[in-house]
Formats: C-alpha cells, sequence, structure tokens
C-alpha cells in the first residue's frame, strides 16, 4: 500500500450491537413521527419500549439504532416500518451494511461472490480467509483476538439468518428468492 492510501476504518462492535431488527423497527417508527434523536432516546428510556429486564446495556444499543437509523432515508425508513417482513429485515441489513465497512465487504466479498458463483454454502473457512485477508490491509484487525474473530463470526452468521439469507446459523445453506 502505498503511503497516501486511504486505510479502512474496522470495527467489532458488531459483537454487542447484533441485527436488532424490533428495536430498529422502534425507533424508525419515532423517527418517521418527527421525533428528534434525543426525544426518540428519553421516549425509550422512559417507557422501555424496548422492553429489556435491566438497562445495562440500553444506552450502546439505543445508540446503535439511532446510527443505524440515521443513514436510512424517507423510502428506506417506510419500507423498514410498513413493508413486508421479508423487504423491511432487508432495510434492516442495509442500515447494518452503510454504518459498519467491515460487515459490508464481507458482504460484498463473500455472501455476494457466493451468489454469483452459485455456491450453497457459507462455511467456517470463509469467515477465516475473510478476515486473514482483512488482518493483512488492517493492523487493527491483525490485533483482534482470536475469540473476537469468533465472536463475529457468529454475529455475521445471526444477522444473514435473521435477515433470511441464510437458512440456519449452523449449515448457513444460502436461500435462494424466487420470483
Amino acid at each position: 500500500m502505498g503511503s497516501d492510501a486511504v486505510v479502512p476504518q474496522y470495527f467489532a462492535n458488531l459483537t454487542g450491537e447484533p441485527f436488532l431488527y424490533v428495536e430498529l423497527k422502534q425507533v424508525a417508527k419515532l423517527t418517521l413521527a418527527g421525533l428528534s434523536s434525543v426525544e426518540i432516546s428519553a421516549k425509550i428510556i422512559d417507557e422501555n419500549l424496548f422492553q429489556y429486564a435491566t438497562n445495562k446495556s440500553l444506552d450502546k444499543l439505543l445508540s446503535a439504532t439511532l446510527k443505524r437509523v440515521a443513514v436510512l432515508d424517507e423510502i428506506l425508513l417506510n419500507l423498514l416500518v410498513q413493508g413486508s417482513l421479508h423487504t423491511s429485515k432487508l432495510v434492516a441489513l442495509i442500515a447494518i451494511m452503510k454504518t459498519n465497512r467491515l460487515f459490508l465487504e464481507f458482504i460484498e466479498e463473500v455472501y455476494l461472490e457466493k451468489v454469483r458463483l452459485g455456491e450453497q454454502e457459507l462455511e467456517p473457512k470463509d469467515f477465516c480467509i475473510f478476515f486473514n485477508n482483512k488482518a493483512e490491509q488492517s493492523l487493527k484487525v491483525a490485533g483482534w483476538q482470536e475469540s473476537t474473530l469468533k465472536k463475529l463470526s457468529q454475529v455475521y452468521s445471526i444477522i444473514l439468518f435473521e435477515a433470511g439469507l441464510i437458512n440456519s446459523t449452523r449449515k448457513k445453506r444460502l436461500k435462494r428468492r424466487s420470483g
């Protein structure tokens, strides 16, 4: 890499910020109703709209959902709130891709490549190869513990499953949409 090359910023924050579909829809509804992020935060905390047993991770997850909603335009917000379940979950996936470069690159370089090649499933080696490649490109990724990479692989699988792109988090067969 040349000295003037842009080094991508990668974060492992998805280990603690999974799909958050229900929470994202809540925040999107409030956004479409005209509430500011401060008003949304207060309402969610005061009325326990996320229905969490404790507030332990509420701030972090609320911050993640606000960040994801902020990158969606009004059309996508409406699709998230009022679209079919499949469409709504794809919008949630788009929000994650727009706020997490590493996950976006995983979708582009691994998932979509498998779809293009007609391959049937994601395998553990696909995650390993992806993270090894990123470790070669980024000192930050190279410095992550094996446990972090394993957790990211698990969370990526869960997100793909919850978005309807794979059939389970174990076998990870790619789902094909007909039509």
